[in-house]
């Protein structure tokens, strides 16, 4: 007769000291669960905390969870916060554990702390069994380009039409680079106030964001700013934060008169060099929900495209309308945006508290 596994969710007191040695052993883990990354958001939200959580499986450790919280009206939601870009905040655990026994024990943990929601995000879910517990399914899409075969290997994937325009790029005198200096983000965000303002549109988000997201990422070498110069003249700026295994795009951008330049495909490029130099094997570019436009820049790139499904289970009637019509109302600006950082991992959850 087979063993029973139990699993269960116990909330420690504060994020303990050795975090990030903790939860590097597990699968799941990834940049957005490191101390560095979190330590940002809460920079970002004053009024966001996170709560961590560690499961147990037959009483020895199996993984973790780390919960962000906001509040929304009379509600506290826990859930990856959106900051203009997607993100992947979900349970790191053993590779081996039963996924319908995690999915009761979060479910367990929601009711004890009078949780009204769940969504999760878990490759070995599957749908029916999870609509047979009462969660309704929606699908989400991400541009993931291999980084393995070395450069050579990535420049032969990617189209002729990409490899042209990094080639102008470099013969126009255009030259890419680590950004040392803090005030590259000056340059950046007033190039990205002004894309957005020709394109009709508020920034997403203020000067401070980038600046924090040095300041926190920086010193655990996190992060790889990029500039690209013409005539020792800045025309373009992006951000990629990266772990060990991934790296992925935060925002970034490029003077509009000089985009015949291709300043924005030389940035890309020099995040693979400096990628693929430190093993990393995953350029995770963009994503969103289903449907949307297919992302000719990423396709052009060797990106494929990889789709998964989010389970959500409202445990108060009357939770999801309500939160369609907050979101209605709040406008895109509480929508993610998938110009940046839009990665959703096949580890994500969110879950929604009941204030107290």
């Amino acid at each position: 007769m087979r063993e029973v596994a139990y699993v269960e969710l116990t909330q420690l007191p504060a994020r303990p000291a050795d975090w990030d040695e903790r939860i590097a052993p597990f699968d799941g883990k990834c940049l957005f669960h490191e101390s560095a990354w979190l330590d940002f958001v809460l920079r970002c939200k004053s009024r966001a905390h996170i709560n961590y959580y560690s499961i147990s499986r037959r009483g020895q450790c199996a993984g973790y969870f780390c919960a962000i919280l906001f509040g929304r009206g009379v509600f506290r939601l826990c859930e990856s916060p959106h900051m203009g870009r997607g993100m992947h905040l979900g349970p790191i655990v053993s590779r081996d554990i039963d996924s319908t026994e995690l999915v009761d024990a979060l479910l367990k943990a929601c009711r004890q702390a009078r949780i009204a929601s769940l969504d999760v995000c878990f490759e070995p879910l599957r749908p029916a069994p999870m609509q047979n517990l009462g969660f309704d399914t929606s699908s989400v899409v991400k541009y993931v380009c291999q980084l393995d075969g070395g450069v050579d290997g990535v420049w032969s994937r990617m189209s002729r039409k990409r490899r042209t325009s990094i080639r102008r790029a470099e013969k126009m005198g255009l030259q890419a680079e680590i950004a040392d200096d803090p005030s590259v983000v000056d340059h950046f965000y007033r190039t990205y106030c002004h894309v957005m303002s020709r394109k009709g549109l508020k920034p997403s988000y203020d000067a401070n964001e980038p600046r924090w997201l040095l300041q926190h990422l920086v010193p655990s070498d996190r992060v790889f700013p990029i500039c690209v110069k013409r005539e020792g003249k800045i025309i373009g700026v992006a951000f990629y934060p990266h772990d060990d295994d991934a790296m992925y795009f935060w925002d970034g951008a490029s003077d509009p008169d000089s985009l015949h330049m291709s300043p924005n495909d030389l940035l890309h490029w020099t995040a693979i060099k400096l990628a693929v130099a430190r093993g990393i094997s995953v350029f995770n570019m963009c994503g969103g929900p289903v449907p949307q436009p297919p992302n000719r820049f990423a396709i052009n790139f060797g990106a494929e495209l990889q789709q998964f499904t989010v389970y959500r289970k409202s445990l108060v009637p009357f939770l999801t309308p309500a939160r369609q019509a907050y979101r209605w109302i709040k406008g895109a600006r509480f929508l993610p945006s998938f110009q940046g950082l839009a990665s959703l991992s096949a580890a994500t959850a969110s879950i929604s508290e009941c204030a107290l």
